[in-house]
């Protein structure tokens, strides 16, 4: 079976890269079909190295890293040059437009969504966008039409596959994201007395509100982001009283990566974190997004006992033998039993 891979964009190292990693390993042969590859990026080339990888249009245009905004309503049209006739099944993963590509009957579509587009979705923690919600309501019209391309979806969560069924109308099976544990094998952990949030400086990651509580109550913060090496992550993730994830995360691969160095997560009690905590026992949830509730959560974390051996269990569950082996076994069961 000859089989693409289609991923958004390869211009950072992410959550959804990850997982594009993880798929090449159970498709060593599948070509990757992306919008634009940023090529100076050193972990991609690292982590893509000798895969086969095809770009759109778009990568031709002078500039195209600073005119994502303006570019955005043509990255549908940008997946629909690509072509698949030589292929039995297309695979894309996605939380925008990968899903707009077109295939032929013959050649089953496979989307493994994340999310749809948080920022035409309102997921992202941005409201109305004024003037621009014109050229928002049409692309939420047209994201609606090329989620009907799809044959079968595969939701990245449970709060995915509500969000999936909501908009788009389509029924959805989960396979988790997952953790790669040999990363914090043989890693000594240490209460170093400070507290991590880890992530793009995303809106809806809401940052602002650790930042507040911690300068409220004179506790240390550390920011990870995009610029820190998976070493450097773990390092301080292992010195760290607790991860905080103040958004509503879609999944929450950072908070099982705090888990599986036995690190308990002080979080928004909505969407992924719902599936990746265990409240009271692998973390605290708190239930209203800010400082004042966060704060409480962090007295609260001060008399729980939490068992480090436990968090390393829970995020155990999301390994990546678990998601290779029920990702091969779903694919096989949408195309051979439907």
């Amino acid at each position: 079976m000859k089989v693409a891979l289609v991923h958004d964009d390869l211009v950072q190292w992410g959550g959804a890269e990850r997982v594009l990693a993880g798929l090449c390993e159970i498709y060593p042969d599948a070509p990757i079909f992306t919008s634009v590859l940023d090529y100076s990026n050193t972990k991609l080339k690292e982590k893509f190295a000798g895969k086969e990888i095809i770009t759109t249009f778009l990568q031709d245009i002078p500039g195209w890293s600073k005119m994502y905004k303006q570019l955005l309503p043509v990255y549908p049209l940008a997946f629909e040059q690509f072509n698949f006739d030589n292929f039995d099944l297309v695979i894309s993963n996605t939380t925008r437009f990968a899903k707009a590509v077109i295939t032929k009957p013959q050649t089953a579509h496979i989307c493994y969504c994340h999310t749809p587009p948080r920022f035409l979705w309102h997921f992202s923690g941005i409201g109305n966008m004024g003037i621009s919600e014109l050229l928002m309501t049409r692309l939420r019209l047209y994201d609606q039409v090329i989620a009907n391309r799809v044959d079968f979806f595969i939701a990245g969560s449970e709060n995915a596959k509500r969000r999936i069924e909501k908009i788009y109308r389509q029924k959805s099976k989960v396979i988790y994201p997952f953790v790669e544990m040999n990363r914090f094998d043989k890693v000594e952990t240490f209460n170093g007395c400070y507290f991590v949030i880890l992530g793009r400086a995303n809106k809806y990651k809401r940052f602002d509100i650790a930042v507040e509580a911690c300068k409220k109550t004179g506790r240390e913060l550390k920011i990870i982001d995009g610029s820190f090496s998976d070493h450097q992550v773990v390092e301080i993730l292992a010195g760290c009283s607790a991860l905080i994830t103040a958004g509503e995360e879609d999944f929450g691969i950072s908070s099982l990566e705090a888990q599986a160095l036995g690190k308990p997560v002080l979080a928004y009690g909505k969407g992924g974190a719902l599936e990746t905590i265990i409240d009271g026992k692998t973390g605290i949830l708190f239930g209203v997004q800010s400082a004042e509730a966060l704060i409480l959560a962090m007295k609260k974390l001060e008399t729980t006992k939490i068992n480090p051996e436990l968090c390393k269990e829970n995020a155990i569950k999301f390994s990546k033998e678990a998601f290779s082996s029920g990702f091969k076994k779903l694919v096989a069961s949408l195309l051979y039993t439907n």
